[in-house]
């Protein structure tokens, strides 16, 4: 670790979280750190604890809640095991986008909360929000998992990122002064890709000389290849962190290839932060188990037994401005107990088969992340669940239920951003359908391209 990096992590990091009011971050962060080596006895108590915590407030502040508490005939004081809460019914997304006002608590204001929002891993789009507290745990919860993986602030990072949520304009120079304080990063933003601004990157990664990349895999596996087959040559970086979409092993060989590059996976979403990272170890993708209580359940809604595929409900112990209590994600997963090899108690995510995402064809043969259309049918204001079929770069198929149409004036504003970001007048089809169903590996197929060889999620 260079001198550079040392007095960011040990000072200027802390001085520029305290001008901010974040030091909770790094209180979090030491707190968590502890629960590592924590025994399973204490981290259930732990879990516990929060969650009757969380119970208590729920009933006495959200209108929701305690309306479900009254229906199901539950008791939040009465709660004495973390299986309890097996007796309310689940949270789904639909609940999250009907019945949002009454969800929030009402111990705090609108305006003092973070409001966010998100595809949704299962093809709903959501609009959510976080107090502060939550938000502190939430940074401090990838602090911890960048520190398993010796990236810390001050570390130099790459992001190759799709949402215009997660941007960093650094044209200001407070903009500037936070960045190099903080993530110390360069960024590429992955809707705008092309094989110009692709090599552009390359060529910035090797000047700034980066430790780690963050990324979406397909699009960094694109990148990866431009520079293969361009004869491209990247200076090592160390470590690639990839999320939001299936990590294939052809593409940690690429990365490890081209970057010189161990890869490592995690596992989350916008609306309840990053739930497991895979560490040094690669036994799996640990959980954070000191903020979540997490349930595996079957397609009856019964408990799977563990190392058993099934859907993953999260409780968030932290979230209190918008209580997220059996929280039914969407995604597939399997969950196996602690590896003897980790050191830890902490259980394992071992398989994820949720959101597919391919990259999408523009009509200059260009392609860019899939996200792309998935933030477009959230700012044109689709609720609906979906699945969005790339059949040719000039033909989009909207597949939706018969149940639930989407407004003309939504598929008026839709239009729009798909031609701006794809590049020309493109056909949108919309088709109802009984059903949207997860294919036989248990992932939900949101965003998939007929065009190419990245049709069907270059599993190959």
């Amino acid at each position: 670790m260079g001198l550079t990096e040392r007095l960011i992590r040990h000072f200027g990091n802390p001085l520029l979280l305290a001008y901010r009011g974040e030091s909770a971050i790094l209180s979090n962060f030491r707190k968590f750190r502890l629960m590592w080596w924590a025994s399973r006895e204490l981290i259930e108590v732990h879990q516990l604890s929060r969650l009757k915590k969380l119970l208590l407030h729920a009933a006495n502040s959200s209108e929701f809640y305690k309306k479900r508490f009254h229906e199901a005939g539950f008791l939040a004081a009465e709660v004495k095991s973390l299986q309890d809460i097996s007796a309310l019914p689940f949270l789904t997304k639909g609940d999250l986008n009907s019945s949002m006002a009454e969800i929030l608590s009402s111990r705090y204001k609108r305006v003092e909360l973070i409001e966010s929002s998100t595809g949704g891993s299962s093809g709903v789009p959501l609009t959510f929000y976080r107090d502060r507290e939550v938000t502190a745990v939430r940074r401090a919860q990838d602090y911890f998992f960048n520190a398993r993986l010796g990236i810390y602030p001050g570390t130099k990072r790459a992001w190759v990122w799709g949402s215009p949520l997660d941007t960093f304009h650094l044209d200001k120079f407070k903009a500037r002064v936070a960045n190099f304080l903080g993530d110390r990063a360069t960024y590429f933003y992955s809707f705008d890709a092309t094989p110009e601004t692709s090599k552009q990157f390359l060529e910035a990664v090797n000047r700034f000389h980066p430790k780690a990349i963050f990324a979406y895999p397909n699009m960094l596996a694109a990148m990866a290849e431009l520079a293969r087959d361009s004869n491209i040559k990247v200076r090592k970086v160390g470590k690639i962190i990839v999320t939001a979409e299936p990590l294939y092993d052809w593409q940690r060989e690429l990365f490890a290839e081209i970057f010189g590059a161990e890869t490592y996976e995690r596992y989350g979403s916008r609306e309840i932060g990053t739930v497991a990272s895979e560490g040094y170890d690669h036994v799996g993708m640990h959980i954070f188990e000191p903020t979540y209580y997490l349930e595996v359940i079957d397609d009856n809604g019964l408990p799977v037994q563990y190392g058993q595929m099934g859907e993953l409900v999260v409780t968030d112990l932290y979230n209190r401005a918008m209580p997220l209590i059996r929280y039914r994600t969407g995604d597939m997963v399997r969950i196996e107990e602690a590896s003897a090899r980790s050191g830890t108690c902490w259980r394992r995510i071992t398989a994820v088969g949720g959101r597919v995402v391919d990259l999408v064809y523009r009509l200059d043969g260009s392609r860019i992340a899939g996200e792309a259309i998935i933030m477009s049918l959230r700012t044109a204001g689709v609720r609906n669940k979906v699945q969005v079929v790339q059949n040719t770069p000039q033909l989009l198929t909207v597949k939706h239920l018969y149940s639930e149409a989407i407004l003309p004036e939504v598929q008026a504003a839709f239009q729009q951003k798909i031609n701006d970001i794809l590049g020309g007048e493109v056909t949108i089809e919309y088709a109802g359908v009984a059903e949207l169903p997860y294919d036989k590996s248990g992932k939900y197929r949101y965003v998939t391209s007929e065009c190419g060889k990245e049709s069907g999620g270059a599993d190959r």
